[in-house]
């Protein structure tokens, strides 16, 4: 009988102490809040730490539209931690993430997080039954991190569980003008839905650089943007001599010898307005060093062009930013 209780006690033990692993584990697991997610052009699954899922019950795989990787969100949104809820009524998808919310409406480029509107550079769209969602912008407004891989053709978005830095919301107020730093180095950019805007003035920081902010003469509507029809974006991309003319900027470039310019990526490139920039000012024998944002596609056509435009200056290779982009990266481009 003695032996018999001895048994059981021992067996009490051990699967205590498995249990209590595989709590501990889990609490682990929980606190942390470690998830990485691989997302593929074509492929209709998704791997959620290493373990293969699908993407939707329908096999549909994430597709690239101007440079934007769209595929139906709610499995991936889900495996972030996240809710997603569809109103057929008024088109709308809400998406919730901890405290934040974003409400996403088909067939516009006005998003709204946390009531905040911002500007997308794709339309959300249905296709073949589907919502197609554009996964970068989503995940990054709930501070997860994004990264591409063009050889791959791969998203990936993760996150440690560390307290991320808080993604700001679109912000209309004209960045800090050049003043009386002494500075020779210059950040210029155009940035049409504040994406690029943070990235400059990250930047701006970190090399200790003056700022100036490309405004269009003829501002950017939502209905400009709406890549899916003919609207002004495309048609500038898309016609050679198209320069559109931006308001008058107080500076003087010959005051700096290194000029940091930023853009988003349109139809492989830089927008036309970056162009007519370039072509407005003589940057012979400076160093410029080009930057963009982009849902997928690298900078090496703009850098091309902008070599072309700017022949007898230093143009370095460019970096393709996020908002989560850090410091260090930044210092590391820099000192390349």
């Amino acid at each position: 009988m003695k032996r018999v209780i001895s048994i059981l006690l021992s067996l009490f033990m051990v699967l205590g102490f498995t249990l209590t692993g595989c709590a501990v584990e889990e609490a682990e697991t929980q606190a942390t809040g470690n998830v990485e997610i691989l997302l593929q052009i074509g492929n209709p699954n998704m791997a959620v730490n290493g373990v293969e899922k699908p993407i939707d019950t329908e096999g549909t795989a994430p597709i690239v539209i101007n440079d934007r990787t769209m595929l139906p969100v709610r499995a991936v949104v889900e495996e972030m931690g996240g809710v997603v809820a569809w109103d057929g009524d008024t088109q709308t998808v809400t998406l919730h993430y901890g405290e934040d919310e974003i409400r996403l409406v088909i067939d516009s480029v006005d998003a709204y997080v946390n009531d905040s509107a911002q500007m997308l550079d794709v339309a959300p769209i249905i296709i073949n039954d589907r919502t197609m969602l554009p996964i970068r912008f989503i995940a990054e407004r709930f501070r997860f991190d994004v990264a591409w891989n063009e050889a791959e053709q791969m998203v990936t978005i993760t996150k440690t569980g560390q307290i991320a830095e808080q993604v700001s919301t679109l912000d209309t107020t004209p960045a800090k003008q050049p003043g009386t730093s002494g500075s020779n180095n210059l950040v210029v950019y155009f940035s049409a839905t504040g994406t690029t805007k943070s990235v400059a003035e990250k930047i701006a920081e970190v090399a200790g650089a003056d700022i100036y902010e490309i405004v269009p003469k003829i501002p950017y509507t939502s209905e400009d943007l709406n890549y899916s029809s003919d609207c002004r974006a495309n048609r500038e991309q898309q016609d050679d001599a198209a320069r559109p003319e931006f308001e008058p900027i107080a500076v003087n470039i010959s005051d700096y010898d290194t000029i940091y310019i930023g853009y988003p990526i349109w139809w492989g490139t830089m927008p036309k307005i970056v162009n007519t920039f370039l072509e407005t000012y003589d940057l012979s024998d400076k160093t410029i060093m080009p930057f963009c944002t982009s849902g997928g596609s690298g900078i090496g056509t703009s850098v091309s062009a902008i070599r072309n435009i700017c022949p007898d200056a230093e143009v370095k290779d460019g970096m393709r930013g996020t908002s989560s982009i850090t410091n260090a990266q930044i210092e590391e481009w820099i000192a390349k």
